[in-house]
């Protein structure tokens, strides 16, 4: 289920309401245009290591034969790989119809259909994500047609993760019912960072990172073409049901005019900080209350440097013809997320 649009105002902006927004745009746009094993008298269960390249075929069975191809490891090895991968369609055909994901924070426990929806961007991308097994168990419950699961898992950002949950039969195959993602906390630092969850660490400050729109070809300081101001009020559009807490663009006619139309429809006024003064823009950004939303725009050569200044550790390019690519940054307390949208 999709969240719908709410307008945000300066005080109320919560963690990942503007990421609900900009998930609802993009997809209105994207509209617009019983086994047969002996049953046991306990539980059995086995341990694996896995390097999480593994892959399970989709089978055709429609009746409650269990099709030797499919296991539980797996399922579960195809689950990772089709992340890695961002193979949308693979990934959440693993899940049970009344499947649930609980997700790192105490506030994330979603459908499939919800998870589906917060995770589109990340499939869109070459990886969504990735998490490497290396080390499973996994238990069957007597009549082997429920398991349960935990795995350690590495991930280069996070390090050491854990995923547990259960699996069941469905139409032949083994399929997830609910997967569980943790950051397990080594006791010695327990204290330390239950504390700082205690202590209610500040909201995140967000920060939207475009590319001035496509401009005349002539002139040293050209204005934006036709087809750039129409890009321009594309980008207001976009963001008209978020409240943007300040805007900034260079020196060049052809940043300004980028974001004007979203400046006036925020009622928000534009600080020009030159290209070349990233630090200066930084700082400004860094002296925003929490929680807040700035708009920046930027050049081909600068939208780069600012994501990396603003901690997001993805590598980005831009070509001097790519134009229309919005960068979402949130900016946590504990880490950066970048997402990546088209306006």
């Amino acid at each position: 289920m999709i969240r719908s649009l709410l307008p945000i105002a300066t005080g109320d902006q919560t963690p990942w309401t503007i990421l609900w927004s900009l998930m609802s745009i993009l997809l209105c746009t994207s509209c617009a245009l019983n086994p047969t094993g002996a049953e046991a008298d306990a539980p059995r269960s086995h341990h694996s290591a896995t390097n999480g390249k593994g892959a399970v075929e989709n089978s055709s069975h429609t009746d409650h034969r269990l099709d030797s191809r499919s296991t539980p490891e797996k399922t579960l090895d195809a689950l990772h790989h089709s992340a890695a991968v961002a193979d949308e369609k693979t990934y959440f055909g693993l899940f049970t119809p009344e499947a649930v994901f609980l997700g790192t924070d105490a506030s994330e426990r979603w459908t499939i259909e919800e998870l589906r929806a917060f995770a589109l961007p990340y499939f869109q991308r070459e990886s969504a994500w990735t998490y490497i097994p290396r080390d499973r168990n996994v238990s069957m419950l007597p009549g082997e047609e429920v398991a349960f699961f935990d795995e350690i898992l590495d991930q280069e950002k996070y390090g050491e993760c854990r995923g547990s949950g259960v699996l069941r039969v469905v139409g032949g195959r083994w399929l997830i019912a609910q997967y569980h993602l943790t950051f397990p906390i080594p006791n010695d630092l327990a204290g330390a960072i239950t504390s700082t969850i205690q202590g209610e660490s500040p909201p995140a400050r967000w920060v939207i990172v475009v590319r001035h729109a496509e401009k005349e070809k002539t002139g040293a300081d050209p204005a934006l073409s036709s087809q750039g101001l129409l890009r321009a009020r594309n980008l207001a559009k976009m963001l008209s049901s978020m409240t943007i807490d300040a805007c900034f663009a260079t020196e060049y006619r052809r940043t300004l005019e980028t974001v004007t139309p979203a400046a006036k429809e925020g009622g928000v006024t534009i600080t020009r900080v030159p290209a070349r003064q990233l630090n200066d823009l930084v700082a400004q950004l860094d002296a925003l209350e929490s929680p807040s939303l700035a708009l920046v725009a930027g050049h081909s050569n600068t939208v780069p440097r600012i994501l990396k200044a603003l901690g997001c550790s993805e590598n980005v390019t831009l070509d001097e013809s790519e134009y229309g690519d919005l960068f979402l940054i949130r900016r946590g307390a504990f880490a950066t997320d970048l997402l990546k949208f088209r306006f």
